[in-house]
């Protein structure tokens, strides 16, 4: 029998993994867009940043595997290597870690000095150069700030909860869409762009990592088997996941209730003259509600948030491809991971939110497919095969949204019409993204036939 502080301890664990500064800014991005659709939009928001975190837990769990690769073996060994390669890379240097720089500049520093170059790159030196130097010589001050930081946040984001409700900026405003694509459709699908933006958390992805530290803290709580693992991930898991819910919630309706701290402009709210963005939408929430200090304390809090994520995925990205490539060092690995991240930082929260689109297209339903077949039933006794052809045609949709979307995003190259129209048009679910779908249940039925036939 497992004590319920066990549950409790491993559930507030889980959550502070999770829990990022990203996971503000997609919220309140979401609610200012939303307005009045808020509700159809969050819900989309929490099926996807939410419930498949809490999958990818339970499946991990379940499979007993030891690492991502282990997890992804069943449909080749070269795909769980480049699927492993690609995941860190997302949740590591090109997107995750130079987020964290830019989230907490874009709160903390942003509206104080602007958006300058100069200022920019200065706080870029001192925070990842903080980062690389954790990362490197582990030390408990990371440790002690992690304690401590979770519990400071989520106090300061209840203040301003609180405060929105006592004193509210606006009602629930109109909705708009904040740009083409249907990540960004408030106004005409605000369920389904809402779905997308949960993309946009990487927690999904996350989840194949972080459920791997929670499998050793289940042992270490007094876990003995698989079915004590199972039950202690489970309730810890849902713990998890219902904090983050409640966080999203009320952060969306921050943002719904907050159009009027901006100009609306040309189908955009913005901000000298620029797109805002969810760390905008916070730091003016928290300057009206608490003032400067209350800005201030926010922007203080996010930092040691942003550094203490940035220094472990920095350190677990490194950890990753030392054992991938062994002949370079893990220090070489944290030093070029942080070079790249600081590069990609220097282009902005919107540039990052921006670009990692095309990437989370892709990687998303690959995750998703993977999850649900390892969390299928034992009885169904599903094999390679199955593996194999799911992931062939989940790919191939995810392929093409990927490429549009960057097509789209950039104009270097144009997917043929009739290409568009089959995946669009005829693809169900196509012009919502959602097209692998119904290729993935092809590939299944597929797959399981040729399993049959094997056998």
């Amino acid at each position: 029998m497992q004590s319920k502080t066990n549950y409790l301890v491993i559930g507030f664990m889980l959550f502070a993994l999770f829990f990022g500064a990203a996971n503000l800014i997609y919220p309140a991005y979401i609610g200012v867009y939303s307005g009045k659709h808020l509700a159809f939009s969050i819900l989309g928001f929490c099926l996807t940043g939410v419930s498949l975190p809490f999958f990818g837990v339970l499946a991990v769990s379940k499979s007993g595997a030891s690492d991502v690769r282990t997890i992804a073996s069943p449909v080749s060994k070269g795909y769980a290597t480049l699927f492993a390669v690609l995941l860190y890379l997302s949740i590591g240097p090109f997107f995750a870690i130079p987020r964290t720089g830019a989230t907490s500049f874009a709160i903390g520093i942003s509206p104080i000095l602007g958006d300058q170059l100069g200022s920019k790159l200065l706080y870029g030196l001192i925070f990842f150069g903080l980062s690389f130097l954790l990362a490197v010589k582990p030390s408990r001050l990371a440790e002690n700030i992690g304690k401590y930081l979770t519990p400071a946040l989520i106090l300061v984001i209840s203040i301003v909860i609180v405060f929105s409700f006592i004193h509210p900026v606006g009602d629930y405003g109109q909705t708009h869409n904040a740009g083409p694509g249907i990540n960004n459709a408030f106004k005409d699908y605000p369920f389904m762009a809402g779905l997308i933006q949960g993309y946009g958390t990487m927690d999904a992805l996350a989840s194949l990592v972080f459920s791997i530290i929670v499998i050793d803290a289940s042992k270490q709580f007094g876990a003995k088997n698989h079915k004590d693992i199972t039950k202690m991930t489970f309730i810890s898991g849902l713990i998890a996941i219902s904090l983050l819910a409640l966080i999203y919630i009320f952060i969306g309706r921050i943002g719904a209730t907050s159009q009027n701290l901006f100009p609306f402009s040309q189908g955009f709210f913005r901000i000298q003259g620029n797109p805002i963005n969810g760390g905008h939408i916070l730091s003016h929430a928290s300057h009206f509600y608490l003032g400067s200090l209350g800005q201030a304390s926010l922007a203080m809090i996010i930092f040691l948030a942003c550094l203490t994520t940035s220094t472990g995925l920095i350190s677990s990205s490194a950890e990753f491809f030392h054992n991938l490539l062994p002949q370079f060092s893990r220090n070489f690995w944290a030093g070029l991971f942080t070079l790249v991240s600081a590069s990609f930082y220097l282009g902005g929260l919107n540039f990052i939110i921006k670009w990692s689109a095309p990437v989370l297209y892709l990687l998303y339903p690959l995750t998703i497919i993977l999850i649900i077949l390892v969390l299928l039933p034992r009885s169904w006794a599903i094999t390679s095969p199955v593996y194999k052809a799911t992931t062939l045609f989940t790919f191939i949709p995810a392929l093409y949204d990927a490429l549009a979307t960057l097509a789209s995003m950039t104009g270097l190259f144009k997917i043929p019409s009739f290409i568009s129209y089959f995946f669009t048009e005829l693809v169900p679910l196509g012009k919502f993204s959602m097209g692998w779908i119904s290729f993935a249940l092809i590939g299944f039925l597929i797959g399981f036939i040729l399993q049959r036939l094997k056998k």
